[in-house]
């Protein structure tokens, strides 16, 4: 029974293990797989690196800051191009039972030796590109990154050289006694050492690349906020902003206007014929005085017209006018405004995407102070256009009042006539005095509403007129401190970037 037992024990344990090789050599040797996953820490690590720099912005505002990404993300791709290839086959050669060796340990070399030559070779052509774009900081911490990793590379090359004589050393031995490997052949040939020596050196690569994964992450963060402030001082450059606030306030009164104006133009097409027919229900013997009221509301009606069709094409032109003109001096504005600041945005933002050595220290010095410079004129124009717009909104409810007066007149006429054509059928004395009444209040209305109108029309074509020179006149106070300011943050960010915190200012 044991001995059926034993037997059943053997053929699972045989069947269980499954004997596996390192090197290109069938026995397994102590070391192998913390060298595959060094090779894989490499891979993954790589691949961090390729992620930072995929988001490095290549189209951004400033062509200069596209050419800077440009150049910063050939260096990292090259990098990590090469650099895969290696850990890939270092990992393969750690666990490979197979061989031949000399094929395993000559496809790492070969690697290597391209990275090496790269980094040699071809590195100072994409790392002088850097320096023009970026800036010798950059390049500097660029080729300290690559000089880190080539001494790695030789040093790993070096131990694997080593290691290989020790495999190829054990094979020839096992070759000599039968092909059994013993294990005073491994221990005497494949010595710890040697993995060790190789461990160390996979270490040390893998080491190299946090910071080739900071130096991608500070190129995207740099250039990122570099372009976003070069876009702030663009939108309010462009004055949309400002511009929104004065169209959309007008805009709103601008179509009150239109709705009046409808609504009064439809009181006149449905009111003014019905008080027509109403004049004629009156007796012939009201004759006297109903005449003159269809002469008056001929008048009237005529008038009427007039302002409706002197609306829509005067007024409310007048208004489109008013604003495209206070649209177009805004812009003006803005521009003068913008052009003292600019060349500091632009020198702010160059200095942080050049990574200099006090770069985030002046940066965060001195972008709360120019975006003040830009918030500050911004303000002044809203300020200066706040006034425009009182003054725009004041005439609007003027006009807005005597379309309001007209359609009150004909609202109310109708219903008046009514009554004085219901007294006509009993009472003829209050009958005359009601038109005539009514007569005498209609007659001045024509008039009334054409004078008003008329005034109206000369106040807009005056604020059509005036408006850049009140707007000049109102930004002037103010204008020419800008320059002076923007000329001084300037220069106190060219000695910021020199001394950093050492300044005087």
């Amino acid at each position: 029974m044991r001995t059926c037992w034993r037997t059943v024990l053997a053929f699972a344990l045989l069947g269980c293990h499954v004997v596996r090789g390192d090197f290109g050599i069938p026995p397994a040797i102590d070391g192998a797989t913390a060298i595959q996953q060094y090779a894989t820490n490499v891979i993954n690590q790589a691949s961090e690196v390729e992620n930072s720099y995929g988001n490095i912005p290549l189209d951004g505002p400033v062509p200069a800051f596209n050419e800077a990404g440009e150049a910063l993300k050939a260096v990292y791709q090259r990098l990590v191009d090469l650099l895969n290839p290696i850990a890939q086959s270092l990992r393969t050669l750690a666990v490979n039972d197979v061989g031949p060796v000399e094929t395993l340990f000559g496809d790492t070399d070969s690697k290597i030796a391209t990275m090496q030559t790269f980094i040699t070779n071809a590195s100072p052509a994409l790392l002088a590109t850097v320096q023009a774009k970026v800036s010798v900081n950059v390049r500097n911490e660029l080729f300290d990154i690559l000089t880190s990793i080539n001494g790695s590379l030789g040093s790993l090359k070096s131990s694997l050289t080593a290691l290989r004589t020790g495999v190829i050393n054990a094979r020839t031995a096992a070759a000599s006694n039968g092909g059994v490997y013993t294990s005073s052949n491994i221990q005497n040939n494949v010595k710890s050492t040697l993995v060790f020596s190789v461990q160390t050196a996979a270490t040390r690569l893998q080491a190299n690349l946090p910071s080739a994964m900071y130096s991608a992450q500070e190129s995207v963060r740099t250039i990122t906020e570099a372009n976003q402030f070069v876009e702030t001082g663009v939108r309010v450059a462009s004055g949309d902003s400002v511009n929104e606030l004065w169209e959309v306030e007008l805009l709103r009164d601008y179509q009150r206007i239109v709705d009046f104006n409808g609504e009064l133009e439809a009181l006149v097409n449905s009111e003014l014929p019905l008080v027509t027919d109403r004049l004629g229900m009156f007796a012939a013997d009201f004759g006297v005085l109903v005449g003159p009221l269809g002469t008056q509301y001929g008048e009237v009606a005529s008038v009427f017209g007039q302002i409706v069709a002197g609306t829509e094409l005067n007024v409310l032109n007048g208004y489109k006018t008013l604003t495209k003109t206070a649209t177009g001096f805004i812009a003006e504005l803005l521009v003068q405004f913008f052009q003292p600041i600019e060349p500091v945005i632009r020198r702010l933002a160059e200095i942080l995407v050049q990574r200099t050595p006090y770069a985030d220290y002046c940066y965060a010095t001195f972008y709360p102070k120019v975006l003040q410079y830009l918030l500050s004129g911004e303000m002044t124009v809203s300020s200066c256009l706040d006034i425009e717009l009182g003054r725009a909104k004041a005439l609007m409810e003027a006009l807005l009042e005597v379309i309001y007066e007209l359609q009150f007149f004909l609202e109310d006429t109708n219903e008046y006539l009514h009554i004085c054509y219901r007294l006509s059928l009993f009472d003829e004395q209050l009958a005359s005095e009601c038109l005539q009444e009514h007569s005498d209040f209609s007659e001045v209305i024509p008039c009334t509403a054409i004078k008003e109108y008329a005034v109206l029309l000369q106040l807009l074509c005056k604020e059509v007129d005036s408006i850049r020179f009140r707007l000049w006149a109102c930004m002037s106070r103010d204008a020419p401190d800008y320059p002076i300011l923007a000329s001084q943050l300037l220069t106190d960010i060219e000695t910021c970037r020199i001394s950093g915190p050492f300044s005087p200012v």
